[in-house]
């Protein structure tokens, strides 16, 4: 049994999707051969904060053991001492005339607001959040493990991202350890959509340790073909040692093939005429990816009596994080006439079971031409249609690639022309082939990654051999 050491900022009892990746992968290994050991944050430390579910430690066998590093956060106690200051001066002043405490709309002064303010925010980000804001875990966390003794050093280091800081201290121990390691992206790094530095000096410095990182891995892992084709046209050294291996489902979360509440298995063009249509999301929406055009259209179509809330609704569950005033006032008026409704995360299982029983599962993925939400392979296990709403890249490939339902552009024409064709039956909906889901089998996926370890190792050691000799 060879050791393998799992480098997952997200892991278990947090539940975040990135989460579900190592978590999957760290039920399947051993029985592959390897035995995972993983090295984390704990729930209190972890940023941005995430809900915690205990449930999910359960799934965890008892073999695998969790080092749990807690780490602090000085921009946050930075900002929180400034803001105590202000307030402390802003009392001070109370007595003065409001000219003399002169601030602009945004809440900053003339100086943090021209170019001394720029480099304010470089210099904090580059001390607080390089590569990102995880980046306190990594003293501690390679601390910690360099602290075991020789028999708990691992064979290999796998880390996982994001954050990028795993991956810092993957190749940091990998290389105190003398042993190789693979990278995982999960997400795209420094041609990621939703995310950049506002200084072309930290962007540029992003690229440059992210090459680095990718140069000294044995193995670069990404978990879609377009991001793995993305890196090597980024950094063409690279070509020869990446690979895919998707995100996919746990099977024994799911009964695979079995219905829920009379509806899996059943196509959307099979539904009683003029019965509602239910759309329903699950996770967490923020930032860029946000289902606002597609409630500008749907409130269109309500203005022109053309959609009611008796005909389709659309249900979201779980945190909404968007801060775009427009789609808030649409969701708030779409509430009102009962064509969408918001509610609260619920607990993992109770999160599956709901899926089951959902006519259809609605994705929202806008702007991310090489990202594939993780909580699209947990919906095509329960055998329901997809509806996306999100163009065209990653996501709108695999959709069609595997028939696991319609793909959408993120355009009020095309939106309005597939939600009337499905309420006036000209257009179904069918769930996702058998044979299709069970390519996204964690139990396969596993398989996959084990005889992916089994060469990264027998290299390494045909290499000490050759050194030797």
């Amino acid at each position: 049994m060879k050791n393998i050491l799992i480098i997952a900022y997200y892991f278990p009892p947090v539940a975040a999707s990135g989460a579900m990746r190592p978590l999957s992968f760290c039920r399947y290994l051993e029985s592959c051969g390897w035995l995972p050991r993983v090295l984390t944050t704990d729930p209190a430390s972890v940023h941005p904060p995430h809900p915690v579910d205990r449930q999910l430690m359960a799934k965890l066998p008892s073999t695998v053991k969790v080092e749990t590093v807690p780490h602090g956060n000085p921009l946050r106690r930075l900002v929180a001492w400034r803001d105590r200051l202000r307030t402390a001066m802003s009392s001070k002043k109370d007595g003065q005339p409001e000219a003399s405490r002169v601030q602009e709309s945004n809440g900053k002064s003339p100086a943090e607001s021209g170019w001394l303010g720029t480099l304010k925010d470089v210099v904090l980000d580059r001390l607080f959040a390089f590569p990102d804001p995880q980046c306190a875990w990594l003293k501690p966390a390679a601390a910690v493990a360099k602290g075991w003794p020789q028999s708990e050093i691992p064979d290999i280091v796998w880390a996982t991202g994001g954050p990028w800081t795993s991956h810092l201290v993957g190749q940091h121990l990998a290389q105190y350890w003398g042993i190789p390691y693979v990278v995982d992206y999960r997400d795209p790094w420094t041609s990621n959509p939703y995310i950049s530095f506002s200084s072309s000096y930290l962007n540029g410095s992003a690229r440059r340790l992210e090459r680095s990182i990718c140069q000294g891995a044995s193995r670069v892992m990404t978990n879609t073909h377009e991001l793995r084709v993305q890196l090597e046209q980024d950094y063409p050294g690279l070509a020869g040692k990446t690979l895919t291996i998707t995100n996919g489902f746990d099977p024994d979360s799911f009964a695979v093939g079995s219905a829920g509440t009379g509806t899996a298995g059943r196509s959307l063009g099979e539904r009683a005429r003029g019965s509602r249509l239910e759309l329903c999301h699950f996770g967490t929406v923020y930032g860029k990816r946000t289902p606002a055009v597609l409630f500008q259209t749907l409130a269109y179509l309500h203005r022109e009596g053309r959609l009611s809330g008796e005909r389709l609704r659309l249900r979201f569950i779980g945190a909404w994080e968007v801060a775009e005033p427009q789609c808030e006032d649409l969701a708030q008026r779409l509430e009102k006439v009962g064509l969408l409704t918001r509610e609260p995360p619920v607990p993992y299982q109770e999160c599956l079971q709901q899926m089951r029983e959902a006519d259809a599962l609605l994705v929202i993925q806008p702007d991310s031409p090489l990202q594939i939400p993780g909580k699209i392979y947990e919906y095509l296990a329960t055998r329901r249609p997809l509806l996306l709403v999100g163009g065209e890249g990653a996501t709108a490939n695999l959709v069609q690639r595997h028939r696991l339902g319609l793909a959408c552009r993120n355009d009020r024409d095309e939106i309005r022309r597939v939600i009337t064709d499905l309420l006036e039956g000209r257009q179904a909906l069918s769930p996702p082939p058998q044979e299709e889901i069970d390519r996204f089998n964690y139990r396969s996926l596993t398989a996959d990654l084990a005889r992916v370890l089994d060469d990264v190792w027998n290299e390494h050691r045909d290499g000490h051999r050759r050194n030797a000799g």
